[in-house]
């Protein structure tokens, strides 16, 4: 193995999984910086589809991290929950951030940069070769070898692909684009408003329609898109562009006048598998929530799990993994995942109308009931919602 770089650690995939994995690393012994490296097929900034949203348990990642919060975002204050005419509404300060995953992961990276990770870019990952005594990874530059292996490469992992992985089949659907808008005329800007609108649920979407008020560059656009678990795999498929057209064209926009763009979503699996000998999944590689496809806190959680995973087995010579899927399930905030696996289950499970109408008006009970039952699984401090007006 010629021309081969050798190191204790190599995390594919330069994202908020892969790149907090590093962070707890060097958290955990700066010392790591010489024994791990990372690899990405892009180079930052590059463009992330995603809605952009970082709740409270994200910043308490970053914060733990002693990472204050740097790239430009809004504040949410209001979110909107909207169902055929009924608001409910929950008032927090904030409520969470809005950032744009361009910016976000390209300052994380920058992060992990600064602390002295290695971080090589524009290079793909083309093949993986597991051996007894390690990883033999190969990108369109070099060849690693490494005692162990992070895959945190995204939804579509080429890595899982190529280790022909089990598992992994159930995919979440999005669909996403950016409008201009001004800030003097967009209330939602101006109030720090975003909207998660569940109206088409009777029409097979098993999710929601959303609006975030976005920056890029200084430039108020609002992000719009549809999320469609498909945790019920069995209900007919929602038609994506006609649910995000009729409500884009409900606020007086119009999908034929701006590009739009889809992804899939790797959804976490109870039963899945999240190890092998000598390799760990980290974020949406390992699958994310399907109940409401939230993914940059549990991305950055993933982080300290497979980093603490890693120290472990290096300190016990132990490469098998086997702790690591129950050190994921009894995580406070990835623990999480299992509870949103039932709950997306249950509710995009019902097939009449009348469900989801009672289920709406149950909706502030069973968030309070939540709250007091199993706190651990709200991402809000202030889980009060409140009627509003539409």
């Amino acid at each position: 193995m010629n021309n081969t770089t050798h190191t204790d650690a190599l995390i594919i995939g330069a994202g908020p999984a892969g790149i907090s994995t590093a962070l707890h690393l060097l958290q955990t012994n700066p010392n790591w910086a010489g024994r791990m490296a990372i690899v990405d097929k892009a180079t930052h900034p590059r463009e992330k589809l995603c809605g952009g949203g970082v709740t409270r348990s994200g910043e308490a990642v970053l914060t733990r991290l002693g990472l204050p919060f740097e790239p430009e975002h809004i504040f949410v204050k209001e979110l909107r929950f909207v169902y055929r005419g009924s608001v409910y509404t929950l008032y927090d300060d904030p409520v969470f951030r809005i950032t744009r995953r361009a910016d976000f992961d390209h300052w994380l990276a920058q992060q992990a940069e600064k602390r002295g990770a290695r971080l090589y870019q524009g290079e793909a990952v083309t093949d993986l070769i597991p051996h007894r005594d390690g990883v033999e990874v190969v990108t369109q530059k070099r060849t690693f070898y490494a005692k162990s292996v992070v895959v945190a490469d995204g939804s579509n992992s080429f890595a899982r692909k190529k280790l022909k992985w089990p598992g992994g089949k159930h995919k979440a659907r999005l669909l996403e684009v950016l409008t201009p808008e001004t800030i003097q005329n967009s209330p939602a800007h101006q109030n720090g408003a975003a909207v998660f609108d569940f109206s088409a649920l009777p029409e097979n979407l098993q999710g929601y329609y959303w609006d975030f008020p976005s920056l890029i560059k200084g430039q108020a656009m609002m992000n719009r898109g549809v999320f469609d678990s498909r945790s019920a795999a069995a209900r007919p498929r929602a038609a994506l562009k006609d649910v995000l057209r009729r409500s884009m064209a409900a606020r007086g926009r119009y999908l034929e006048e701006v590009p739009l763009k889809g992804y899939p979503i790797h959804c976490f699996d109870p039963r899945g598998q999240l190890a092998m000998p000598r390799i760990i999944l980290a974020g949406d590689a390992a699958g994310v929530d399907p109940l409401v496809g939230e993914g940059i806190a549990f991305a950055l959680q993933y982080g300290a799990a497979a980093a603490a995973a890693l120290s472990d087995a290096f300190q016990r010579n132990d490469f098998s993994f086997n702790t690591y899927k129950p050190r994921v399930q009894r995580d406070p905030l990835l623990g999480r995942l299992n509870t949103r696996v039932k709950l997306a289950r249950l509710i995009y499970g019902f097939k009449y109308k009348w469900q989801f109408d009672i289920a709406w008006k149950l909706l502030p009970a069973l968030v309070q009931f939540l709250a007091w039952y199993a706190p651990e699984s709200m991402p809000f401090e202030s889980p009060k919602l409140v009627k509003s007006q539409t």
